[in-house]
């Protein structure tokens, strides 16, 4: 039997007695922080981090990253500790991560659910040996099909594949667009989304043997808080205000934005608070800006919420990436098929906002073979 340790016991017992369990005030208190000290590198006023302490708030995941960086621990450590003793408790076991299969290009694909959009039913449970344990049988004339981006529109897409076809499953796992192209070329998804202009994805096909199909053109933009109380991108830029800012992570689109401002301006990354701090999806980005985690982020206008301002950058149009040697695959033709339908392009043009004129249109010169 593995001990737990007095502050294991603390934060177990602490956790019984609070709405949002954390262990931010023991911790501050060991590391000899004043709340009003810890507040400040947090970017929120003691007020806020008072309620956090008490586990009557939760805070939004930039907050949460900024306390646990403060206060050199996990955001796991810090605001899950009952979690974390029961962890200890049973500290024999492996951590468990649970995968999903399809074939893709002819192989057999056992990818982690971790990143995936949407509740999916796994098909195994795989150690930290690498043993999985089978707990479905795969079904080979299922065509499941992987979709990797981050256009909020994909879960959208695969919703739609996964109500008009029984036999197929679509399945949006997050990714950036390097990281979704990245993907694509280890035989890891069947389709990778990336957005940015026409030119910028002529660029990237070039020479390759794909099928590039746009999915709807939109804006991409600054997140601001409501009313734009600074005047952000108005009046003032980065060197004036100096905002606390939440990223996007590396090879993500909004991230390049924020380099190619901060470049234009003359602005050095290290002198931007929140420049490492890196939210997972779009809407993410609009949390932490809506609930005081950050002053300005780059989001997909989709993402946007009444409670945030959005002042718009550009139009960039979301492609899917197909391998030609995918376009075969049963749920790679439900996709493209969806594409065509009319009701799911009212369907998105709402869910946006999203210009769907170009939805389903294949570019032209893009592979190899031509399209």
């Amino acid at each position: 039997m593995v001990k737990m340790s007095y502050l294991e016991i603390i934060l177990s017992r602490q956790a019984i007695r609070m709405k949002f369990p954390n262990a931010v005030r023991l911790l501050r208190e060991m590391a000899g922080l004043s709340r009003s000290e810890l507040a400040r590198r947090a970017g929120i006023t003691p007020q806020a981090l008072g309620l956090i302490e008490q586990g009557k708030v939760s805070p939004s995941t930039h907050v949460a990253l900024r306390l646990a960086k403060a206060l050199g621990t996990t955001v796991e450590s810090l605001f899950d500790p009952e979690q974390k003793a029961a962890h200890h408790a049973g500290a024999g076991s492996l951590r468990t991560e649970r995968v999903a299969l399809a074939e893709i290009a002819g192989v057999r694909v056992a990818r982690s659910l971790e990143d995936s959009a949407q509740p999916v039913p796994s098909d195994g449970l795989r150690d930290e040996s690498g043993c999985t344990d089978w707990i479905t049988t795969f079904d080979g004339w299922m065509a499941r099909v992987f979709l990797s981006g981050c256009d909020p529109a994909l879960s959208l897409l695969a919703a739609w594949v996964n109500r008009r076809c029984r036999a197929c499953e679509a399945v949006h796992f997050l990714s950036t667009n390097e990281g979704a192209m990245a993907e694509l070329k280890l035989g890891q998804t069947h389709i990778a989304s990336v957005h940015g202009t026409s030119d910028a994805v002529r660029s990237l096909a070039k020479g390759k043997d794909w099928v590039i199909v746009p999915l709807a053109q939109w804006r991409m933009g600054w997140i601001v808080p409501r009313h734009n109380p600074k005047r952000w991108m108005v009046e003032t830029g980065f060197r004036e205000a100096r905002p606390r800012i939440v990223n996007r992570p590396r090879g993500a689109g909004a991230r390049a934005l924020v380099d190619e401002a901060l470049r234009r301006e003359g602005v050095s990354p290290d002198d931007i608070c929140g420049y490492d701090v890196v939210a997972k999806t779009h809407h993410e980005v609009v949390r932490a800006v809506a609930f005081g985690g950050a002053d300005v982020g780059i989001a997909h206008e989709a993402a946007a919420t009444p409670e945030v301002a959005f002042l718009p950058i550009r139009e960039e149009i979301t492609w899917l990436v197909v391998p030609r040697a995918n376009l075969h695959h049963p749920g790679v033709q439900q996709v493209l098929d969806v594409l065509q339908s009319d009701r799911f392009r009212r369907d998105l043009s709402a869910f946006g906002p999203y210009d769907v004129s170009v939805t389903g249109a294949r570019m032209s010169v893009l592979s190899k073979r031509g399209t």
